[in-house]
C-alpha cells in the first residue's frame, strides 16, 4: 500500500509518530542538551520553511495561518526578549503549519487511511509508554499519589492521549481490516481507561466534551446506543482492575488541589482563573496600543509580585497579541470550521461527510478545551489537532469533488 503513495508523504506519515517520540524521549535528557525534543523542532523547522517556499499553494487557510504567523513574529521583534519570543513563536510556527500540510498532502482516501493509522501508531506508543512505566515503576507520581506512574512526562501526556482518541470512531469507518479496527478499539479503551486514571481535568474535560459532541452530531447515533448496552458490561465486568485505583487517584487530587479563591492566587498551579483575570484587567487598563497589540508576546508577565508564563492560549494571546492576535488566533479554527460545514451542509445526505463533520467539531472541542491549559507553549497538542483537521478539510474537499466515490451507508 505505501508504495502507491509518493516518498514525501512517507515522511508526512512519520511527523506524528516523531512528534509522540519525542515527547516521552525528550524528559530523559539533561536539560538544555542535544535532546530528541531539539532535533525535532530542527528537522520541522526546515522541513515546513521548505514546504512554503516548493511545495504551499494558497488556498483559504493558508492566507489567515500566514496572517496570524506573520503578525506573531512581528511582535517578536518588539519583544523585550527576542531570544524567548522567538523560541516559543517557532513551536506555534510549526503548529500551524502542520494544518497546510495535512490539507495539502492528506488529499485522497489512500492517503487519509494511511494518515490515520499513523495517528493509530503514535496512540499506541503513547499507551505503552504509559503501560512500561506501571511495570518497571519509572516515572514521577503526582497528586502525591504513588499508585499509578505516567514516566517522566508526568500526566500531561493523558491530553495528549485524548487527541489520539477522538479520531478512533471515524477510523473505524475509514478501516476495512478488522485487525487494525480490533486494535483501535482496544486502544480506545485504554486511552479513556489511562485519561480518567490520570486525573487531569483538562484532559478528563476535552474528552469528555469532545466525545459529546461528536456523539450530538454523528450519523451513528444507533450503533451507540445499541452498543451502550455491551460496553457497560464490560465496564462493569473490568471494574475490579482499576476503579480503586480511580478513587485512590481522586481522593489524592482533593488532597492536592483546593478550588477556594485564597489558593488559587496563591497556587502556581492551579492559577489559571485568576490568571485571566488578572490578565483582562493588565490589558485593558493599560492604553489603546496595549489593548490592540499586547506586549511581550510569550514572555513572562507580572502575576501577583513574580513574573509567570501565562499558560491559558487565550490569556497568553490577548496578554502578549492584543484583541488582534487574538481574533487571529480564534479566526483560524473559525475558518476551518466554516470550511468543512459548508462542505457538510451540501453533502449532508452521506453518512461519511456527517462523520468528517462529526470528528472536526470533536477536535476543536478538544482544542477549545485545551487551550484552557495551555497548548501554545510546545507544538504537540496543536500541532497534532491542526494536522488533524487539515487532513479532514482535504478529505471532504476530495469527496466534494468525487462524490460518487461515497455511498449512502
Amino acid at each position: 500500500m505505501l508504495n502507491r503513495v509518493p516518498n514525501i508523504f512517507l515522511i508526512i506519515l512519520i511527523i506524528p509518530i516523531i512528534n509522540v517520540a519525542a515527547a516521552i524521549l525528550t524528559p530523559l535528557f539533561p536539560p538544555r542538551a542535544l535532546n530528541p525534543g531539539v532535533i525535532r523542532g530542527l528537522f520541522l523547522t526546515i522541513f515546513t520553511i521548505w514546504f512554503l517556499f516548493t511545495q504551499y499553494k494558497s488556498n483559504v487557510f493558508g492566507k489567515i495561518t500566514i496572517a496570524f504567523l506573520v503578525y506573531i513574529f512581528t511582535l517578536c521583534w518588539l519583544s523585550d526578549d527576542f531570544n524567548t519570543s522567538i523560541y516559543i513563536f517557532n513551536k506555534v510556527y510549526i503548529a500551524s503549519i502542520l494544518l497546510l500540510i495535512g490539507y495539502h498532502y492528506v488529499r485522497n482516501p489512500l492517503r487519509f487511511l494511511l494518515f490515520q493509522r499513523a495517528f493509530l501508531v503514535s496512540l499506541f506508543l503513547l499507551e505503552l509508554y504509559v503501560i512500561s512505566a506501571n511495570i518497571f515503576g519509572w516515572g514521577f507520581a503526582t497528586y502525591k499519589d504513588d499508585s499509578v506512574f505516567f514516566g517522566e512526562t508526568g500526566v500531561n501526556i493523558t491530553k495528549y492521549i485524548v487527541i489520539f482518541v477522538i479520531g478512533i470512531p471515524l477510523y473505524l469507518k475509514t478501516e476495512k481490516d478488522k485487525q487494525y479496527k480490533n486494535l483501535a478499539i482496544v486502544l480506545l479503551f485504554i486511552g479513556v481507561l489511562i485519561t480518567f486514571i490520570g486525573m487531569k481535568r483538562s484532559a478528563i474535560l476535552a474528552l469528555g466534551f469532545g466525545l459529546v459532541m461528536y456523539s450530538f452530531l454523528t450519523p451513528y447515533k444507533t450503533r451507540l446506543v445499541r452498543s451502550l448496552p455491551f460496553i457497560i458490561i464490560v465496564v462493569f465486568i473490568t471494574s475490579p482492575f482499576y476503579l480503586p485505583i480511580i478513587l485512590k487517584r481522586y481522593e489524592s487530587r482533593q488532597k492536592k488541589v483546593s478550588m477556594t479563591y485564597q489558593n488559587l492566587t496563591q497556587s502556581e498551579t492551579e492559577g489559571r482563573v485568576v490568571e485571566v483575570q488578572l490578565t483582562i484587567n493588565e490589558t485593558f487598563n493599560a492604553g489603546l496600543d496595549r489593548v490592540l497589540f499586547g506586549y511581550n508576546v510569550f514572555m513572562k508577565k507580572n502575576y501577583l509580585g513574580h513574573k509567570r508564563m501565562l499558560h491559558v492560549d487565550y490569556m497568553n494571546m490577548l496578554g502578549g497579541a492584543g484583541i488582534f492576535g487574538l481574533f487571529l488566533f480564534l479566526f483560524c479554527y473559525f475558518k476551518i470550521y466554516q470550511f468543512i460545514n459548508r462542505i457538510y451542509r451540501e453533502m449532508k445526505k452521506y453518512k461519511y461527510i456527517k462523520e468528517l463533520f462529526a470528528t472536526a467539531v470533536a477536535l476543536l472541542a478538544v482544542q477549545a478545551l485545551l487551550s484552557i491549559g495551555g497548548t501554545m507553549q510546545g507544538l504537540d497538542l496543536r500541532g497534532a489537532i491542526l494536522m488533524y483537521l487539515g487532513a479532514l478539510a482535504s478529505i471532504s474537499s476530495y469527496y466534494y469533488l468525487y462524490p460518487n466515490k461515497l455511498e449512502f451507508d
